[in-house]
């Protein structure tokens, strides 16, 4: 990269670190939300269950899962600025495919929260569930269930493509190791096929293919260091 590129924008090292802690803090947000925040103010498939775990506790641990997550789809946003500048050199059109591929899917999964918070909204409020009664309101808490977990599980399909592009443009690169851009491939793959699974062989097992989706954990490892 030029010294005019340099001052438009992030060096290498400088787009490295952003991208590595970005994640690293994303890593930090994401699981927690997902496996004990939203958890805590959902019952699978059971609609009374549901509601009555987010009246009981007053959405709170609901609500801090939604936070989480809103603010993992934020760094989103500037982990594909940075690794935008991270591929840039040598492929700069390639590189705005792969910074605008992660900014899709982050547009995607902010559908799936805003379902997220319209679940919390509908179920902590007492005006609405005098209004409705109970099996209107759980079914209509349901249906905003089932609304964010069917966005947020498309946004995943799409996020497995964003891997592939940026697999592909970190084998391509001059300043990373290839091996890594196979890993992320491996990734988006997996990420794909995992998802497809669900409607086009739903008694399939692919739990084994989690174990590639660590492709960009160890991206992101190799990131903080290099940087």
């Amino acid at each position: 990269m030029n010294t005019a590129e340099q001052d438009r924008g992030l060096s290498f090292n400088d787009a490295a670190l952003t991208a590595g802690f970005g994640l690293l803090l994303m890593v930090m947000c994401a699981p927690p939300a997902f496996f004990y925040f939203l958890p805590q103010g959902s019952v699978e498939g059971d609609a009374a269950a549901t509601v009555t775990a987010l009246q009981t506790t007053g959405g709170t641990p609901y609500l801090i899962g939604a936070f989480l997550l809103f603010c993992t789809y934020c760094l989103d946003i500037l982990v594909a600025w940075a690794l935008y500048w991270l591929v840039r050199p040598g492929q700069a059109a390639f590189a705005q495919l792969v910074g605008w591929t992660r900014l899709v899917y982050a547009a995607l999964a902010f559908v799936g929260l805003i379902f997220t918070f319209q679940v919390y909204d509908l179920a902590t409020s007492a005006e609405l569930a005098a209004t409705l009664g109970d099996p209107a309101l759980q079914n209509a808490v349901m249906a905003k269930l089932n609304s964010a977990n069917a966005a947020t599980a498309f946004a995943l399909f799409f996020f497995g493509f964003h891997l592939v592009t940026l697999g592909i443009a970190v084998f391509r690169s001059r300043d990373i190791p290839n091996w890594l851009g196979v890993l992320l491939i491996l990734a988006g793959l997996s990420y794909i096929l995992m998802h497809i699974q669900r409607y086009a062989a739903p008694d399939l097992a692919v739990d084994w293919l989690l174990i590639f989706s660590m492709g960009e954990l160890v991206f992101m490892i190799w990131m903080i260091f290099t940087g």
